[in-house]
């Protein structure tokens, strides 16, 4: 049976990540660039992301990544298959989708790393509460360590040079940028492998801390029915002073770019997602129908993080490429926003004919015969 409330909280997650996505969609190695002299609503934009996008929706869809795996070996256990070799298929097929993703389409691609930090926690999936609550912090400790530090030696050792949007800098990465489809695909790989093999000393640790703390939530019931008033409380005033210092640091230090703001927003956004995950559970725990709207989109996440990619590289790198040129920030915003609509009304639409998304049917189809094929390769005795 599923849950309403993970289904909800993965459609904001997916629909939320596009409005930092956006930025990179259709110039990649660039994202976006400052105007000089720079619009008052590009300030605004940057305050509303820093509070309440920045890291938050890739956040939550983390926890929930991790609550999926935990719901996954329940299933497993239940049905007595070997949640091992199952869950090992789904994710080797969830990289597969991931790699030509980020090469193809999207450098900004997830899905590869994900499934490699599924794939190094599964055994963890069995762990006592209190163990695997604790390996959690752990491996969150790690990577809150790893971010603090990654900014001190950005913000104050590495000093990179500034690049606005109406400099010969910014037009020859422009003119590279587009000066062809094979040009985009080797940064988008080189991209891809950088990720991968930096991850341990990156965002692995983040990541892998993230969704073991989704699959405690989910075994502890968090996503029925939220925190206790005084967990809350924690979780509420963490969120407001580590979202309070970071928007402070990056309103006054100049030396903080986009890059290094969405790096320090890795800590904030922990307390942050939990606290949007605590709101929606509360809001359907008391039956308001809007929130509702958000279930069929989370149904579809994983069609829908993909049609945004296509649609994004469409619109922003082949319709309209001198679009990058003079946009503010509320442009690309407002290309989000009626996007975000359309997605919505899309995922309804669909799921009154079909009952699963195109890839998640496709997804569904290749790991099971991956899963059914290992199950036959193994020993008469050792089946499960």
């Amino acid at each position: 049976m599923r849950i309403q409330s993970i289904d909800i909280l993965r459609g904001i997650a997916i629909l939320g990540i596009l409005f930092m996505n956006i930025y990179y969609h259709g110039f990649f190695t660039a994202g976006y660039v400052e105007l000089m002299p720079k619009p008052p609503s590009d300030t605004a934009i940057e305050i509303i992301n820093a509070v309440f996008f920045d890291g938050r929706f890739r956040t939550l869809f983390c926890l929930l990544f991790g609550a999926g795996l935990a719901i996954q070996y329940k299933s497993c256990k239940k049905k007595q298959i070997s949640a091992k070799f199952f869950l090992t298929a789904r994710m080797k097929w969830l990289m597969g989708f991931g790699l030509l993703h980020g090469i193809f389409i999207f450098g900004g691609d997830i899905l590869l790393l994900y499934g490699i930090c599924a794939l190094t926690i599964l055994s963890s999936l069995a762990l006592p509460l209190k163990c695997l609550y604790k390996k959690a912090i752990k491996f969150l400790s790690i990577g809150i360590t790893i971010t603090i530090a990654l900014t001190v030696l950005f913000v104050f050792v590495i000093e990179e040079p500034t690049v606005i949007r109406n400099s010969d800098e910014y037009r020859e990465m422009y003119t590279l940028w587009f000066s062809g489809y094979g040009y985009q695909i080797l940064q988008q790989g080189g991209t891809a492998l950088a990720l991968v093999l930096l991850s341990p000393i990156s965002a692995y640790w983040q990541l892998a801390g993230l969704m073991l703390l989704g699959a405690f939530l989910y075994r502890v019931g968090f996503f029925k029915k939220g925190f206790t008033n005084a967990q809350l409380i924690k979780v509420a005033l963490a969120a407001v002073i580590l979202t309070g210092i970071e928007t402070t640091l990056m309103l006054t230090v100049p030396a903080i770019d986009s890059v290094i703001s969405s790096e320090m927003a890795n800590v904030s956004a922990i307390f942050v997602a939990l606290l949007y995950a605590h709101i929606v559970v509360r809001v359907v725990n008391n039956q308001h129908s809007f929130i509702k709207l958000f279930a069929a989109p989370g149904k579809l996440a994983l069609s829908l993080y993909i049609f945004q990619s296509i649609t994004m590289a469409v619109l922003l790198r082949i319709w309209n490429q001198d679009f990058h040129l003079t946009a503010h920030r509320l442009d690309y915003v407002l290309i989000a926003l009626v996007f975000t609509v359309l997605q919505i009304g899309l995922a309804h639409w669909y799921l009154r004919y079909f009952s699963q998304g195109p890839l998640e049917y496709i997804w569904r189809k290749a790991y099971w015969r991956s899963f059914t094929k290992a199950q036959t390769s193994l020993p008469e005795g050792q089946q499960v």
